[in-house]
């Protein structure tokens, strides 16, 4: 079932935000089997608006619109629709109470402003808002359907979960089934150049998964076997397999299962790899704390690292990783994995022997200790994102008793 999304606002157009809304509704259709074949982003501008729904209704069975709900001038959305489809509007006096009532929560005022946002199309379903102020609306024009969605994306996120999501699932045929498969430390390149014969006349997808490497979505009908197709490709990547899922949730899902717990001590990372893990829901049932200890001070005096291994091998350096690791399971007691990490992100503080990028870390499991020393390019953002998720790949190693990279 063919979909097409039109996400409004000049500050999508100027650059000045990204287009959230486009990329969730269109993963969560995805999802349901739904096929979005358009996304457009458009100016504030109602001729432009006009045009694009004419033509989003010539290809698709159904159209989200967000954004241009707002009180504003430049909220032309439901003048759009109207113009266009020859809808004629009126405005709904329940609608402004309920939009009075929730801005005098917020401002003590009453704003004649807020009456353009109670007009409503005629014939459409309201969809409450329950975060916001401008309801949601939902039009079936001549066998298609139209969902009208305010642009925040909390406000538009919470209308569609509650309002659109359940409606469209019940309506979905999904008639295949999808596997995705996540790999760490390949190019797309040499990825495809391997896999792309086996996906012949098979329905797939790539993306590359930033500092991680790339991620497959193989969909397939639902009375092909095709199994074996995807094990051959995880057979033929498997020192680099993450698993189904993107790889900070793989980790969080696998230490779970093996009921193992982590605990970290980070330097030049700054508490990035702390949050990338606990950003999973239930990550206190794996994840014990964490010590951000980014001058030797911090290192000397929480983590008992040595002033002379400091003084001789320097913070960034094998010996200091090993300190901090054990520094940590003194302080944290009963975990299963510790995990170290000090490196210079730069832009300064880089020598011919330990240029910018070099990280070196510590991982202790069960009084076994591993050391690992890499040298990452790109500027300081990219190098800690580059190391938390270095060390989240070979935190997933050692849950699979596998070697680490």
């Amino acid at each position: 079932m063919k979909v097409s999304i039109i996400a409004t606002g000049n500050e999508l157009t100027e650059g000045l935000i990204l287009d959230r809304n486009s990329k969730y509704i269109a993963e969560k259709l995805k999802d349901l089997g739904y096929d979005t074949i358009k996304i457009s982003n458009i100016k504030d501008d109602l001729s432009l608006i006009n045009l694009t729904i004419l033509e989003s209704l010539q290809i698709s069975y159904i159209i989200l619109v967000t954004g241009g709900l707002g009180p504003t001038q430049d909220d032309l959305t439901v003048q759009a629709l109207s113009e266009s489809l020859n809808i004629p509007t009126f405005f709904d006096e329940g609608i402004y109470k309920s939009i009075q009532d929730y801005y005098y929560k917020k401002t003590k005022k009453d704003l004649d402003i807020l009456k353009k946002q109670s007009y409503v199309l005629k014939g459409a379903k309201i969809l409450n808002n329950p975060i916001g102020s401008a309801p949601g609306q939902k039009i079936d024009y001549k066998g298609k359907i139209i969902y009208l969605l305010p642009g925040p994306f909390n406000e538009m996120k919470s209308i569609f979960d509650i309002s659109i999501y359940p409606e469209l699932k019940n309506i979905a045929k999904k008639e295949f089934k999808e596997y995705a498969l996540y790999f760490y430390g390949l190019t797309e390149a040499e990825f495809m150049d391997q896999v792309s014969s086996l996906l012949e006349n098979i329905d797939y997808s790539t993306k590359i998964e930033e500092y991680v490497g790339p991620s497959l979505r193989i969909r397939i009908n639902k009375n092909e076997d095709r199994e074996n197709i995807k094990n051959e490709i995880i057979s033929r990547f498997q020192k680099y397999y993450i698993g189904s899922k993107k790889l900070e949730i793989q980790v969080f899902e696998e230490l779970l299962k093996s009921s193992k717990t982590i605990s970290f001590a980070e330097s030049c990372t700054g508490g990035m790899i702390s949050s990338t893990l606990v950003a999973n829901s239930g990550s206190s049932k794996v994840f014990k704390g964490s010590v951000i200890a980014y001058s030797n001070e911090l290192k000397t005096k929480l983590l008992a690292v040595q002033k002379e291994t400091l003084q001789i091998k320097g913070a960034v350096s094998e010996e200091t990783s090993k300190e901090m690791a054990y520094g940590l399971k003194s302080l944290i007691n009963n975990c299963d994995i510790y995990v170290s990490v000090t490196g210079i992100a730069g832009p300064e503080g880089g020598t011919s022997e330990k240029p910018v990028g070099t990280v070196c870390f510590g991982f202790l499991h069960h009084n076994e200790f591993f050391s690992l020393k890499k040298v990452f390019s790109g500027d300081r953002e990219d190098i800690r994102k580059r190391a938390t998720y270095f060390a989240l790949w070979n935190v997933l190693k050692i849950i699979r008793n596998e070697n680490l990279a």
